[in-house]
């Protein structure tokens, strides 16, 4: 497929798989149409890059979906050190959750303070 249906199926924009492409979390293959050269993704890049941006909202990073992505898809991480990467993960969600209600508490007070003032 090319990248208009990528995007479609992905609902990414052409932006981002060239990103994702650009930093080696997807890649498509170059075949040439006569005179003009077109990028082709099979139905595993729509895979992955459903994939990222399923890690993304879940709070992993680019570098580590990338430094995970093809580890996990070989199948050479142990059930240990994929249940560890989640727990790591939850960790730091739970942190961020923790930093927004303080930040959520001081805009209650400011807000409070303009409106009593």
């Amino acid at each position: 497929m090319l990248i208009g249906e990528l995007v479609k199926k992905t609902e990414c924009s052409r932006d981002t798989i060239r990103f994702y492409e650009k930093v080696g979390l997807i890649e498509g293959k170059r075949e040439r149409g006569g005179t003009n050269s077109y990028k082709h993704y099979d139905d595993q890049m729509v895979d992955r890059v459903l994939l990222i941006k399923q890690a993304k909202l879940l709070g992993f990073t680019l570098a580590e979906i990338k430094g995970l992505v093809v580890a996990w898809e070989a199948n050479t991480l142990s059930l240990r050190e994929k249940v560890n990467i989640f727990q790591d993960k939850i960790v730091l969600v739970d942190q961020r959750i923790a930093e927004l209600k303080k930040v959520k508490q001081y805009l209650q007070r400011k807000l409070k303070g303009l409106i009593e003032s």
